[in-house]
């Protein structure tokens, strides 16, 4: 038996035409819905309107991330989305820009932050003694040597 020789397909099967429907993705056309310089700030816009259920990608950021000077030569990090959900990315990341995905849920600035220690103006400059002593060792260390 020859074992290139492979069982015929069926008419209706995927590939028997030749070609296997896995190997070739759908044809979509990808709009750039916007631009950003920050690839943390690309990062976020993704997460928003893929929470909104619009599937997106990040365009040029692995070049952006590996040498930053090239940022604004690329134009930024495009965020791309399917060209049918373009309308709905951009008024998702319009209501981004405007606040209005802002999460609610966060507690008070009172309780968020812990309060800084009061701190007098009038106490001086003060190392503990650990500091004191390291210092004492390292100024020894470079007069002797």
């Amino acid at each position: 038996m020859n074992p290139s020789a492979s069982l015929p397909l069926p008419a209706d099967a995927p590939g028997a035409s030749g070609t296997d429907a896995r190997e070739q993705p759908p044809e979509v056309d990808l709009v750039t819905v916007a631009r950003v310089f920050d690839t943390l700030e690309a990062e976020m816009l993704r997460g928003c309107l893929e929470a909104e259920g619009i599937p997106a990608m990040l365009g040029d950021v692995q070049t952006v991330q590996t040498d930053t000077l090239l940022t604004v030569a690329m134009g930024g990090v495009r965020i791309r989305v399917p060209a049918p959900f373009a309308d709905a990315a951009r008024q998702t990341i319009e209501a981004f820009e405007r606040g209005a995905l802002a999460i609610d849920e966060l507690p008070p600035e009172s309780e968020a932050a812990p309060a800084a220690p009061d701190v007098d103006a009038d106490d001086g400059f003060e190392l503990s003694r650990t500091t004191w002593i390291v210092l004492a060792l390292l100024v020894v260390a470079i007069v002797v040597f």
